[in-house]
């Protein structure tokens, strides 16, 4: 029996660790983000690109809310929401606002989109007429520009370092400056 315990403790230390490389492999260390919070967004972008096909999404669709990325992660049952909240506090301040700006964008038009969904399926019924696969069709895709933008700040971390006014005219007179040279 106590070779049973002691098995079953090396095999619950091995699960352990295997949650604290899931818990650590949620953040990507190219960008200090999770990739999961994006699943917020590509849930809705899927659902509205599929309502002419599909009615029956039109409850989840118009149920659709913004969630921050603290506000995600502080909620989440993922085994790394900790780390991912963490990593979240100790970005570069820049990098921050830039994604909290694509995330702000991100917002706007899908929130834009639901209240153009819940017009149109409020004014004219169903969820199959044209207006609404068009409405769909734009709502997609203008998410999906910005989603790209989100998907590469989280992926790759990069974002343009934000100049000056000075060091913009610097650059761009240094430019001019070269070519007459």
């Amino acid at each position: 029996m106590v070779e049973n315990a002691a098995g079953n403790f090396e095999e619950h230390a091995a699960s352990d660790s295997v949650r604290l490389q899931r818990a650590e492999a949620i953040v990507n260390p190219a960008s200090g983000l999770a990739n999961d919070y994006l699943n917020l967004f590509n849930e809705i972008v899927m659902m509205i690109e599929q309502l002419p096909a599909m009615p029956e999404l039109i409850d989840d669709i118009l149920r659709w809310r913004p969630v921050s990325y603290q506000e995600y992660f502080a909620s989440s049952v993922l085994p790394g929401r900790t780390s991912a909240l963490e990593a979240y506090s100790a970005l570069d301040a820049s990098f921050r606002r830039d994604f909290e700006g694509v995330v702000a964008d991100l917002d706007r038009r899908a929130v834009g989109a639901v209240v153009a969904i819940r017009r149109q399926h409020k004014m004219h019924g169903g969820c199959t007429s044209t207006a609404m696969q068009e409405i769909c069709a734009r709502a997609g895709e203008a998410l999906r520009e910005v989603l790209l933008k989100a998907t590469d700040l989280v992926n790759h971390g990069t974002h343009a370092p934000r100049e000056s006014q000075q060091e913009r005219a610097d650059r761009l007179l240094y430019g001019k400056l070269r070519r007459f040279g």
